[in-house]
C-alpha cells in the first residue's frame, strides 16, 4: 500500500522486547527497537534475546532499525562523560549487528545530562565531531549511522553529518514539536533520509498518535512521502496511539 517500509516501536504493549516484537512482526515491514536507556541490564540485549530476534527475522519476514541509547551526551566538555558516551554507542553497536539492522538512530544531543544546554555550540560541534569519528574507528558503515533532527536547528550539525558520511533521521514530531519549518525540512533533508520518525503532538507532548495532526499537515507530510522509500517509523509506545495512527495513515493515504 506505500512506497515505504512501514515500522513502529518495540514498546507499544507494556513488556520487554521478545514480546513486543513478537506480537507486532506479522503487521509491520520493521521493528525499531527502542534502546533508549544505557543504565541496567534490562535494555542491554542479551545473547538469548539476540538469538530470539534473530529467529524472528528468518520466520517472520522481519527487519530492524536500531534506536540507540538516549542518556549520552557525545558533546559533553567533560572527557569522561564523553568517553563513557562513546563506549556505549559501540557497545551497543557491536551487540545489535548480527540483526543486521537497516540503520542505528543516533542523538547529537545539545543538553548535558542535568539538562542544561551547551552555550558555546561551536566548541559542542567540534566535541560531536570528534566523538562522531571515534564511533566510526568500530568500522560500521557511516551511512547506517542516522543521525535525529531534534530541537536545535539540524543545520548546526549538518556539515557534520555529511563529512562523516551519516544519514538523516527526519523526526517529524520533533520538527514540529518545537515549531520548525516542516515544509523547509522535508524538501532539504527528506532526500537524504534513512528513516522518518512520524507521530503527533498536543500540549507540549510528542509521541502521541498521528491522528492529533491537522489535516493540512497530513497531506504535506504524505505529498513528500508518496516518492520515499526509506523507512517511515510510527514512532509511538502505546497501542491506543498505534490503532489510531494506523488508521488515519490509511484513510488519509487514500485521501492525500
Amino acid at each position: 500500500m506505500f512506497p515505504f517500509k512501514l515500522s513502529t516501536t518495540s514498546y507499544i504493549y507494556p513488556d520487554h522486547i521478545i514480546p513486543n516484537v513478537t506480537m507486532l512482526a506479522p503487521f509491520f515491514d520493521e521493528i525499531e527497537l527502542v534502546l533508549f536507556e544505557s543504565e541496567g541490564k534490562n535494555n542491554f540485549p542479551d545473547d538469548a534475546q539476540i538469538k530470539c530476534l534473530m529467529n524472528l527475522c528468518l520466520h517472520q519476514d522481519i527487519t530492524f532499525n536500531v534506536h540507540l541509547p538516549i542518556d549520552i551526551f557525545l558533546g559533553n566538555e567533560n572527557e569522561e562523560i564523553r568517553s563513557r558516551g562513546i563506549s556505549i554507542i559501540k557497545k551497543f553497536i557491536n551487540q545489535t549487528l548480527c540483526l543486521h539492522p537497516s540503520v542505528f538512530i543516533l542523538h547529537f544531543d545539545l543538553r548535558d545530562k542535568n539538562g542544561q544546554e551547551a552555550q558555546d555550540v561551536e566548541t559542542w560541534r567540534s566535541r560531536i565531531l570528534q566523538s562522531s569519528k571515534e564511533i566510526l574507528e568500530s568500522g560500521i558503515e557511516p551511512n547506517r549511522v542516522s543521525i535525529e533532527t531534534l530541537g536545535y536547528p539540524f543545520g548546526w550539525v549538518e556539515d557534520i553529518v555529511k563529512q562523516c558520511g551519516f544519514s538523516i533521521c527526519l523526526d517529524i514530531g520533533h520538527i514540529l514539536l518545537y515549531g520548525q519549518d516542516l515544509k523547509f525540512y522535508l524538501n532539504k533533508y527528506l532526500p537524504e533520509a534513512s528513516i522518518v520518525h512520524l507521530h503527533g503532538f498536543q500540549n507540549g507532548i510528542d509521541h502521541l498518535g498521528i491522528d492529533r495532526l491537522p489535516d493540512p499537515t497530513l497531506k504535506l507530510i504524505f505529498s513528500h512521502l508518496l516518492n520515499y522509500h526509506g523507512i517511515v517509523s510510527i514512532e509511538v509506545f502505546s497501542m491506543d496511539d498505534l490503532k489510531r495512527s494506523l488508521i488515519t495513515l490509511e484513510e488519509k493515504w487514500g485521501r492525500r
